[in-house]
Protein backbone atom coordinates (compact mmCIF):
# COMPACT_ATOMS: atom_id res chain seq x y z
CA UNK A 1 0.00 0.00 0.00
CA UNK A 2 2.85 2.40 0.77
CA UNK A 3 4.41 1.75 -2.64
CA UNK A 4 1.04 2.27 -4.36
CA UNK A 5 0.55 5.57 -2.52
CA UNK A 6 4.06 6.68 -3.52
CA UNK A 7 3.68 5.96 -7.24
CA UNK A 8 0.17 7.40 -7.46
CA UNK A 9 1.29 10.54 -5.66
CA UNK A 10 4.29 10.77 -8.01
CA UNK A 11 1.96 10.56 -11.01
CA UNK A 12 -0.35 13.21 -9.55
CA UNK A 13 2.69 15.42 -8.90
CA UNK A 14 3.75 15.12 -12.54
CA UNK A 15 0.24 16.05 -13.75
CA UNK A 16 0.02 18.97 -11.32
CA UNK A 17 3.47 20.19 -12.35
CA UNK A 18 2.40 20.09 -16.00
CA UNK A 19 -0.74 22.10 -15.17
CA UNK A 20 1.31 24.72 -13.33
CA UNK A 21 3.78 25.02 -16.19
CA UNK A 22 1.06 25.10 -18.86
CA UNK A 23 -1.87 26.90 -17.21
CA UNK A 24 -0.63 28.35 -13.92
CA UNK A 25 -2.52 26.10 -11.48
CA UNK A 26 -2.17 26.30 -7.70
CA UNK A 27 1.42 26.03 -6.47
CA UNK A 28 0.23 25.14 -2.95
CA UNK A 29 -1.00 21.75 -4.13
CA UNK A 30 2.16 21.16 -6.17
CA UNK A 31 4.28 21.96 -3.13
CA UNK A 32 2.17 19.69 -0.93
CA UNK A 33 2.32 16.80 -3.37
CA UNK A 34 6.04 17.24 -4.00
CA UNK A 35 6.82 17.21 -0.27
CA UNK A 36 4.49 14.23 0.12
CA UNK A 37 6.41 12.35 -2.57
CA UNK A 38 9.65 13.12 -0.72
CA UNK A 39 8.12 11.91 2.53
CA UNK A 40 6.96 8.62 1.01
CA UNK A 41 10.33 8.20 -0.69
CA UNK A 42 11.94 8.08 2.75
CA UNK A 43 9.81 5.04 3.68
CA UNK A 44 12.15 2.86 1.61
CA UNK A 45 9.92 2.23 -1.42
CA UNK A 46 12.82 3.01 -3.80
CA UNK A 47 15.98 3.18 -1.67
CA UNK A 48 16.16 1.22 1.63
CA UNK A 49 15.66 3.28 4.78
CA UNK A 50 18.96 2.10 6.25
CA UNK A 51 20.85 3.38 3.21
CA UNK A 52 19.26 6.86 3.37
CA UNK A 53 19.51 7.13 7.15
CA UNK A 54 23.15 6.05 7.11
CA UNK A 55 23.93 9.24 5.18
CA UNK A 56 22.26 11.20 8.02
CA UNK A 57 24.22 9.53 10.80
CA UNK A 58 22.36 6.25 11.13
CA UNK A 59 20.38 7.29 14.23
CA UNK A 60 16.86 7.61 12.75
CA UNK A 61 17.00 11.25 11.65
CA UNK A 62 15.24 9.96 8.54
CA UNK A 63 12.19 9.31 10.72
CA UNK A 64 12.10 12.96 11.78
CA UNK A 65 12.53 14.19 8.20
CA UNK A 66 9.71 11.93 7.02
CA UNK A 67 7.35 13.18 9.69
CA UNK A 68 8.19 16.81 8.98
CA UNK A 69 7.56 16.20 5.28
CA UNK A 70 4.16 14.63 5.94
CA UNK A 71 3.16 17.44 8.32
CA UNK A 72 4.25 20.10 5.81
CA UNK A 73 2.41 18.35 2.99
CA UNK A 74 -0.89 18.18 4.88
CA UNK A 75 -0.48 21.80 6.01
CA UNK A 76 -0.04 22.88 2.37
CA UNK A 77 -3.00 20.74 1.29
CA UNK A 78 -5.08 22.53 3.89
CA UNK A 79 -3.92 25.93 2.62
CA UNK A 80 -4.72 24.97 -0.97
CA UNK A 81 -8.14 23.62 -0.02
CA UNK A 82 -9.01 26.74 1.97
CA UNK A 83 -7.85 28.98 -0.88
CA UNK A 84 -9.98 27.03 -3.36
CA UNK A 85 -13.16 26.59 -1.32
CA UNK A 86 -13.39 29.66 0.94
CA UNK A 87 -15.59 32.49 -0.38
CA UNK A 88 -13.17 35.07 1.06
CA UNK A 89 -9.64 35.14 2.43
CA UNK A 90 -10.54 35.93 6.04
CA UNK A 91 -9.08 32.57 7.08
CA UNK A 92 -5.59 33.97 6.38
CA UNK A 93 -5.95 36.17 9.47
CA UNK A 94 -6.11 33.14 11.73
CA UNK A 95 -2.87 32.26 13.46
CA UNK A 96 -3.16 28.58 12.49
CA UNK A 97 -2.89 29.53 8.79
CA UNK A 98 0.22 31.68 9.10
CA UNK A 99 3.66 30.30 8.17
CA UNK A 100 4.87 30.96 11.71
CA UNK A 101 2.31 28.41 12.97
CA UNK A 102 3.75 25.78 10.64
CA UNK A 103 7.23 26.68 11.87
CA UNK A 104 6.20 26.32 15.51
CA UNK A 105 4.63 22.95 14.72
CA UNK A 106 7.90 21.77 13.17
CA UNK A 107 9.81 22.97 16.24
CA UNK A 108 7.35 21.18 18.57
CA UNK A 109 8.01 17.94 16.71
CA UNK A 110 11.77 18.36 16.43
CA UNK A 111 12.75 19.44 19.95
CA UNK A 112 11.59 16.26 21.80
CA UNK A 113 13.28 14.14 19.14
CA UNK A 114 16.64 15.78 19.90
CA UNK A 115 16.45 14.89 23.62
CA UNK A 116 16.18 11.13 23.12
CA UNK A 117 18.79 8.48 23.75
CA UNK A 118 19.74 7.86 20.12
CA UNK A 119 19.68 4.30 18.76
CA UNK A 120 20.68 2.74 15.41
CA UNK A 121 18.33 2.89 12.42
CA UNK A 122 15.18 0.83 12.87
CA UNK A 123 12.01 0.41 10.81
CA UNK A 124 10.10 0.16 14.12
CA UNK A 125 11.80 3.15 15.70
CA UNK A 126 8.82 4.49 17.69
CA UNK A 127 7.38 1.17 19.01
CA UNK A 128 10.84 0.04 20.09
CA UNK A 129 11.71 3.30 21.84
CA UNK A 130 8.38 4.76 22.96
CA UNK A 131 9.28 4.01 26.58
CA UNK A 132 11.59 7.01 26.32
CA UNK A 133 9.58 10.08 27.32
CA UNK A 134 11.09 12.31 24.57
CA UNK A 135 10.10 9.76 21.90
CA UNK A 136 6.60 9.47 23.33
CA UNK A 137 6.20 13.27 23.28
CA UNK A 138 7.76 13.55 19.81
CA UNK A 139 5.45 10.97 18.26
CA UNK A 140 2.40 12.19 20.20
CA UNK A 141 2.86 15.80 19.10
CA UNK A 142 3.37 14.70 15.49
CA UNK A 143 0.24 12.55 15.44
CA UNK A 144 -1.79 15.18 17.28
CA UNK A 145 -0.86 17.85 14.73
CA UNK A 146 -1.72 15.52 11.85
CA UNK A 147 -5.12 14.79 13.39
CA UNK A 148 -5.89 18.50 13.82
CA UNK A 149 -4.82 19.36 10.27
CA UNK A 150 -6.73 16.41 8.81
CA UNK A 151 -9.94 17.35 10.63
CA UNK A 152 -9.57 20.95 9.44
CA UNK A 153 -9.28 19.78 5.82
CA UNK A 154 -12.15 17.32 6.31
CA UNK A 155 -14.52 20.04 7.54
CA UNK A 156 -13.99 22.38 4.62
CA UNK A 157 -14.07 19.56 2.06
CA UNK A 158 -17.61 18.69 3.18
CA UNK A 159 -18.94 22.12 2.19
CA UNK A 160 -21.37 22.15 -0.79
CA UNK A 161 -19.70 22.60 -4.18
CA UNK A 162 -21.42 23.40 -7.47
CA UNK A 163 -18.79 21.97 -9.79
CA UNK A 164 -18.96 18.20 -10.27
CA UNK A 165 -15.18 17.55 -10.48
CA UNK A 166 -14.56 19.82 -7.48
CA UNK A 167 -17.33 18.09 -5.53
CA UNK A 168 -16.00 14.62 -6.31
CA UNK A 169 -12.42 15.71 -5.57
CA UNK A 170 -13.37 17.28 -2.24
CA UNK A 171 -15.30 14.21 -1.11
CA UNK A 172 -12.43 11.87 -1.96
CA UNK A 173 -9.96 14.15 -0.16
CA UNK A 174 -12.37 14.29 2.81
CA UNK A 175 -12.46 10.49 2.96
CA UNK A 176 -8.66 10.39 2.85
CA UNK A 177 -8.31 12.98 5.60
CA UNK A 178 -10.85 11.12 7.74
CA UNK A 179 -8.66 8.00 7.53
CA UNK A 180 -5.54 10.02 8.35
CA UNK A 181 -7.24 11.54 11.41
CA UNK A 182 -8.49 8.13 12.53
CA UNK A 183 -5.04 6.60 12.05
CA UNK A 184 -3.46 9.43 14.06
CA UNK A 185 -5.84 8.94 16.99
CA UNK A 186 -5.35 5.19 16.82
CA UNK A 187 -1.56 5.59 16.83
CA UNK A 188 -1.71 7.90 19.85
CA UNK A 189 -3.74 5.25 21.67
CA UNK A 190 -1.21 2.60 20.65
CA UNK A 191 1.79 4.63 21.83
CA UNK A 192 0.07 5.52 25.09
CA UNK A 193 -0.65 1.85 25.77
CA UNK A 194 2.98 0.92 25.08
CA UNK A 195 4.45 3.81 27.05
CA UNK A 196 2.31 3.08 30.10
CA UNK A 197 2.49 -0.71 29.63
CA UNK A 198 -1.30 -1.00 29.44
CA UNK A 199 -3.14 -3.77 27.61
CA UNK A 200 -2.12 -7.16 26.30
CA UNK A 201 0.48 -7.85 23.63
CA UNK A 202 -2.25 -9.03 21.24
CA UNK A 203 -4.02 -5.67 21.61
CA UNK A 204 -0.75 -3.88 20.92
CA UNK A 205 -0.23 -6.01 17.82
CA UNK A 206 -3.72 -5.23 16.49
CA UNK A 207 -3.24 -1.51 17.04
CA UNK A 208 0.16 -1.64 15.35
CA UNK A 209 -1.21 -3.45 12.29
CA UNK A 210 -4.20 -1.10 11.93
CA UNK A 211 -2.09 2.02 11.46
CA UNK A 212 -0.62 1.28 8.03
CA UNK A 213 -3.87 0.57 6.12
CA UNK A 214 -5.63 3.50 7.79
CA UNK A 215 -2.88 6.08 7.35
CA UNK A 216 -1.56 5.12 3.93
CA UNK A 217 -5.08 4.37 2.71
CA UNK A 218 -5.87 7.97 3.63
CA UNK A 219 -2.77 9.19 1.79
CA UNK A 220 -3.82 7.14 -1.23
CA UNK A 221 -7.35 8.58 -1.30
CA UNK A 222 -6.06 12.12 -0.78
CA UNK A 223 -3.64 11.66 -3.67
CA UNK A 224 -6.43 10.44 -5.94
CA UNK A 225 -8.71 13.29 -4.87
CA UNK A 226 -6.07 15.93 -5.57
CA UNK A 227 -5.47 14.37 -8.98
CA UNK A 228 -9.08 14.71 -10.19
CA UNK A 229 -9.21 18.48 -10.94
CA UNK A 230 -5.95 18.63 -12.95
CA UNK A 231 -6.94 15.49 -14.84
CA UNK A 232 -10.30 17.04 -15.77
CA UNK A 233 -8.57 20.29 -16.67
CA UNK A 234 -6.10 18.50 -18.94
CA UNK A 235 -8.98 16.51 -20.48
CA UNK A 236 -10.81 19.72 -21.32
CA UNK A 237 -7.84 21.73 -22.54
CA UNK A 238 -6.42 18.92 -24.67
CA UNK A 239 -9.91 18.04 -26.03
CA UNK A 240 -9.24 14.36 -25.50
CA UNK A 241 -12.90 13.38 -25.91
CA UNK A 242 -13.08 15.08 -29.29
CA UNK A 243 -9.85 13.47 -30.45
CA UNK A 244 -10.94 10.02 -29.29
CA UNK A 245 -14.38 10.41 -30.93
CA UNK A 246 -12.83 11.65 -34.17
CA UNK A 247 -10.38 8.75 -34.29
CA UNK A 248 -13.12 6.22 -33.48
CA UNK A 249 -15.50 7.53 -36.14
CA UNK A 250 -12.75 7.61 -38.73
CA UNK A 251 -11.77 4.04 -37.84
CA UNK A 252 -15.33 2.68 -37.98
CA UNK A 253 -16.85 4.72 -40.79
CA UNK A 254 -13.98 6.10 -42.85
CA UNK A 255 -13.62 3.31 -45.38
CA UNK A 256 -17.30 2.37 -45.53
CA UNK A 257 -18.66 5.89 -46.01
CA UNK A 258 -15.91 7.57 -47.97
CA UNK A 259 -14.22 4.69 -49.77
CA UNK A 260 -10.78 5.56 -48.43
CA UNK A 261 -7.79 3.50 -49.43
CA UNK A 262 -6.26 1.47 -46.64
CA UNK A 263 -3.21 3.75 -46.39
CA UNK A 264 -5.33 6.93 -46.44
CA UNK A 265 -7.57 5.41 -43.76
CA UNK A 266 -4.62 4.69 -41.45
CA UNK A 267 -3.18 8.16 -42.02
CA UNK A 268 -6.56 9.75 -41.29
CA UNK A 269 -6.91 7.81 -38.00
CA UNK A 270 -3.42 8.81 -36.88
CA UNK A 271 -3.96 12.47 -37.80
CA UNK A 272 -7.17 12.52 -35.74
CA UNK A 273 -5.15 12.38 -32.51
CA UNK A 274 -3.10 15.43 -33.49
CA UNK A 275 -5.76 17.54 -35.19
CA UNK A 276 -5.33 21.25 -34.50
CA UNK A 277 -9.10 21.79 -34.14
CA UNK A 278 -10.67 18.41 -33.36
CA UNK A 279 -14.08 19.97 -32.59
CA UNK A 280 -14.25 21.59 -36.01
CA UNK A 281 -13.32 18.34 -37.72
CA UNK A 282 -15.93 16.50 -35.68
CA UNK A 283 -18.60 18.96 -36.77
CA UNK A 284 -17.61 18.51 -40.40
CA UNK A 285 -17.67 14.76 -39.83
CA UNK A 286 -21.24 14.87 -38.49
CA UNK A 287 -22.43 16.93 -41.48
CA UNK A 288 -20.69 14.72 -44.04
CA UNK A 289 -21.96 11.59 -42.34
CA UNK A 290 -25.53 12.92 -42.32
CA UNK A 291 -25.34 13.90 -46.01
CA UNK A 292 -23.92 10.53 -46.89
CA UNK A 293 -26.74 8.65 -45.14
CA UNK A 294 -29.32 10.77 -46.97
CA UNK A 295 -27.62 10.08 -50.28
CA UNK A 296 -27.72 6.36 -49.56
CA UNK A 297 -31.43 6.41 -48.64
CA UNK A 298 -30.98 6.12 -44.88
CA UNK A 299 -28.26 3.51 -44.85
CA UNK A 300 -27.84 2.36 -41.23
CA UNK A 301 -24.79 3.23 -39.17
CA UNK A 302 -23.11 0.66 -36.90
CA UNK A 303 -24.77 0.89 -33.47
CA UNK A 304 -21.75 2.06 -31.45
CA UNK A 305 -20.65 4.54 -34.11
CA UNK A 306 -24.23 5.82 -34.29
CA UNK A 307 -24.26 6.47 -30.56
CA UNK A 308 -21.00 8.37 -30.77
CA UNK A 309 -22.44 10.47 -33.59
CA UNK A 310 -25.56 11.16 -31.52
CA UNK A 311 -23.42 12.22 -28.56
CA UNK A 312 -21.37 14.52 -30.76
CA UNK A 313 -24.52 15.99 -32.32
CA UNK A 314 -26.07 16.50 -28.86
CA UNK A 315 -22.96 18.39 -27.78
CA UNK A 316 -23.12 20.72 -30.75
CA UNK A 317 -26.84 21.20 -30.11
CA UNK A 318 -26.15 22.12 -26.48
CA UNK A 319 -26.99 18.71 -25.01
CA UNK A 320 -25.00 16.51 -22.64
CA UNK A 321 -23.17 14.31 -25.09
CA UNK A 322 -19.71 14.89 -23.74
CA UNK A 323 -17.77 15.38 -20.55
CA UNK A 324 -17.25 19.07 -21.24
CA UNK A 325 -20.98 19.81 -21.17
CA UNK A 326 -21.58 17.72 -18.08
CA UNK A 327 -18.83 19.21 -15.90
CA UNK A 328 -19.09 22.88 -14.87
CA UNK A 329 -16.21 25.21 -15.56
CA UNK A 330 -15.15 25.91 -11.97
CA UNK A 331 -11.81 24.39 -11.09
CA UNK A 332 -9.60 23.90 -8.04
CA UNK A 333 -6.69 26.31 -8.23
Amino acid sequence: MIAAAFWILTLVFAVRLYCVARWGSSTAFVGAIGIGVLGLFTTGVVVPETTIDAALGGVNFLHLIRNLCVTSAIWLVREGIFAAYSPDESYRCRFSHRPVAAGLGAVAITVPFLFQHFVPTSSKFVPENVQQLPIFIYAGVYMGLLALLAVSVLRICLRPQESLPVRVSSRVVAAGMALVALASVEEIAYMTALHNDVGSSSLHQVLYILFTPLFYGGVLLTSLGLGIPPAVKAWRRLQLWDRAALAFLTATLGRAYWSMSFVAWLVSIASSFFAERPSSRLYEYVIRSSDHKVALSGRSTPMLAGRVLEAVQARFDGGIGSLESVLPVKEVR
